[in-house]
């Protein structure tokens, strides 16, 4: 914040020299209630959790993970069962290789949580666990989950998600399948779907699929997030094709920055056939939800 430059007083009197000048007592004791409000405010907005994950956004945007996860900390010990605040606290300590405390917060949330929000907490560890390397105790998370909500589509894709992290794509296509069949419409299990084909062997299959998906997403007014995620699909598709400038040309929408489009630049190089025809696959960790 742009602090206001000092005024020099007239005749450099201090401040306050009311024997001296009695006429500067109004210029002198204008800043308290300025001050006052001011300190009202900070307070307020450190009681104010939306403020909290701003600044935790700002910080983490800048690749300060450190101040992100102070604020979001902050945030979620407001709303310590509220998802929306939780999540993204829980997510920057995963990305810091704090799993284990991220796993901690979760649990702690999900104590007392409505069943709603308790179907969103077991979500958001399975796709911890499963961008950490740990696709098996997404598993086995999910896997009673799914007996006591035999309904949720979404904890259907989370186990498709973590069993094609295990390379189990035959049964993870299953788990797309039958999140399709409780929900028609869900863009993210088709969309997952046409990524597990495509590393099942069958990218060129895919790329029809993920094409037809991208124009019905388009049709929909589907958010750019979700564009975003077919458009990365899309790309690491084009690379297991062998077809490097599409994969960086589709890619592009899929990033927030240079930085990003590095890194993807490199991981599509690895999905890239080699000499023997097969594609290097040992850089894909996760299939993005």
């Amino acid at each position: 914040m742009r602090r206001t430059p000092h005024r020099t007083r007239l005749l450099s009197l201090a401040p306050c020299a009311l024997a001296a000048m009695p006429l500067l007592l109004t210029g002198c004791v204008s800043n308290v209630p300025s001050n006052r409000a001011a300190i009202a405010r900070e307070r307020q907005a450190a009681q104010d959790p939306r403020a909290m994950v701003h600044i935790g956004d700002a910080a983490r945007d800048q690749g300060d993970l450190k101040t992100a996860i102070s604020f979001y900390g902050r945030a979620a010990a407001l709303r310590p069962q509220d998802p929306a605040y939780v999540t993204p606290y829980a997510e920057t300590l995963a990305a810091t290789g704090e799993l284990g405390q991220a796993m901690a917060v979760i649990r702690q949330a999900r104590t007392g949580a409505d069943a709603q929000s308790d179907l969103r907490f077991i979500v958001l560890q399975a796709r911890l666990l499963t961008s950490s390397q740990r696709p098996l105790d997404a598993i086995a998370i999910l896997t009673p989950a799914i007996a006591r909500h035999p309904d949720s589509a979404t904890l259907q894709i989370g186990l498709g998600i973590a069993l094609d992290n295990t390379r189990d794509f035959t049964h993870a296509q299953a788990a797309y399948q039958r999140a399709l069949a409780l929900d028609p419409s869900s863009l993210a299990a088709e969309n997952n779907l046409e990524l597990s084909i495509a590393l099942a062997g069958n990218p060129q299959e895919a790329l029809t699929g993920l094409d037809r998906l991208r124009n019905k997403a388009v049709g929909r007014g589907a958010s750019d997030a979700t564009l975003a995620t077919i458009d990365g699909n899309l790309a690491i598709i084009y690379a297991l094709l062998g077809d490097l400038p599409n994969a960086r040309r589709v890619g592009m929408g899929a990033v927030a920055n240079t930085r990003e489009l590095r890194d993807n630049d490199r991981f599509y190089s690895l999905l890239a056939p080699t000499d023997s025809g097969a594609p290097d696959r040992s850089g894909l960790s996760a299939t993005p939800d």
